[in-house]
């Protein structure tokens, strides 16, 4: 799909998404590296929790595709090989702060990675993983309400950005491709990562009021009203809706009426309108809390499974919580052909996911596992034009 593309991808932990996406599409993506490594192959875990620069696991879950050279661009030498590189590249991935941004006036499309606005009060901020979600929003939305917030145990800001700067350079890369000239895409973790918050409402707290902690969803009559439920082997989603999807609510109601679980009532209710639909608050209440109350039961003695048969059945919102062993073995993921047996150090073999998207005229294979340290460094070089002895002279003096 992408098979005519070439990507500089200058690896850091939030560029390594990035450039998988586009090498999965096709494009012929190197990671460019310092000569130590880059600080993805110090990421855990790692095989067999015995750390090595070819042994971290999340260096080899997203690097797979591409082809990985070293290059000190901290000297004048590596700089120059680096331009030399981009003539011959279409896309450049960097995290800020930018040193390549210029190529985009040799006709590059330049992505630029930050944690925050390039030119926003927070542009030079230090960063992690976990102060960009903070920054964001979403952990005041995640918990429950008298407690601290929850945060995903995987770095989440850097993925939400590595899939939005694909999206970023193959649109500046066609930007480039109609004009006629180089593009530049920046893209904020911050705002990425803002993005896994779909529709909740964000707003600045003035007067220096004390914040609270908030709620995924409003109370509705009062009611704070849960996303998840216990059930027989684990947890499950159940959405409760109004408005145009009122009518999936009342599906839903109708479910749990006729297992014996609550009132006739909530099953004839108009959930599109509620709650002005239930007559005053009190009453919204009380049918409201008898939806949940009723779910909570028949969640409990249900599984999975049987929640999943009678969404689909009576359609209505659900969706199981799925440790990785579930993801492993949910056969739907199979029967789309999600996975694909990528190689790891030592002769060993993991079932990996690979195919995230289907198409009619490309399917995404793995045509070679994460490259080792400096493992095509000689043969890039090559066909940029460098000689054995220029390479040679190149890896003497430490600038590969």
């Amino acid at each position: 799909m992408l098979n005519a593309v070439r990507v500089l991808e200058l690896s850091q932990p939030q560029t390594m998404l990035t450039g998988q996406i586009l090498a999965d599409l096709g494009a012929d993506v190197i990671a460019v590296e310092p000569p130590g490594g880059a600080p993805g192959r110090r990421m855990p875990p790692f095989l067999d929790d015995c750390i090595g620069l070819e042994r971290s696991l999340v260096w080899h879950a997203m690097n797979r595709n591409k082809r990985a050279i070293t290059l000190d661009l901290d000297s004048p030498d590596g700089r120059d090989t680096l331009r030399r590189l981009a003539e011959a590249a279409d896309i450049l991935i960097e995290t800020a702060p930018s040193r390549f941004e210029a190529l985009a006036d040799a006709g590059l499309a330049h992505c630029c990675v930050r944690p925050f606005s390039a030119d926003g009060p927070k542009s030079r901020y230090a960063f992690t993983d976990r102060t960009v979600i903070a920054a964001s929003g979403v952990a005041a939305y995640t918990g429950n309400r008298d407690r601290a917030p929850l945060f995903i145990p995987v770095p989440q800001a850097m993925m939400e950005a590595g899939a939005e700067a694909a999206i970023a350079a193959l649109a500046a890369l066609c930007a480039r491709d109609r004009d006629g000239v180089g593009q530049r895409a920046g893209v904020s973790m911050r705002a990425a990562a803002m993005m896994s918050a779909l529709s909740l409402p964000y707003f600045s707290i003035a007067n220096d009021t004390a914040p609270t902690r908030g709620l995924a969803r409003k109370p509705i009559a009062g009611v704070e009203i849960p996303s998840f439920y216990a059930c027989r082997d684990g947890f499950v989603l159940l959405s409760i809706t109004f408005g145009a999807f009122g009518a999936m609510t009342r599906r839903m109601a109708a479910w749990v009426v006729a297992s014996g679980h609550a009132p006739p009532d909530i099953a004839d209710l108009d959930w599109s309108a509620f709650p002005a639909s239930a007559g005053d608050d009190a009453q919204a209440a009380r049918l409201l809390c008898a939806l949940i109350d009723g779910l909570t039961a028949l969640a409990g003695e249900s599984t999975k499974d049987l929640i999943g048969r009678a969404a689909r059945e009576h359609q209505f919102f659900a969706a199981p919580l799925l440790d990785m062993a579930e993801v492993a073995s949910f056969e739907q993921y199979a029967a789309r052909g999600l996975w694909a047996t990528q190689p790891l150090p030592e002769g060993r073999q993991v079932r990996a996911p690979v195919r995230f998207a289907r198409f009619s005229d490309y399917s995404i294979e793995l045509r070679r596992p994460a490259p080792p340290l400096s493992g095509h460094t000689q043969e890039v070089l090559a066909e940029a034009g460098y000689s054995g002895t220029e390479i040679q002279a190149l890896f003497a003096h430490g600038i590969v």
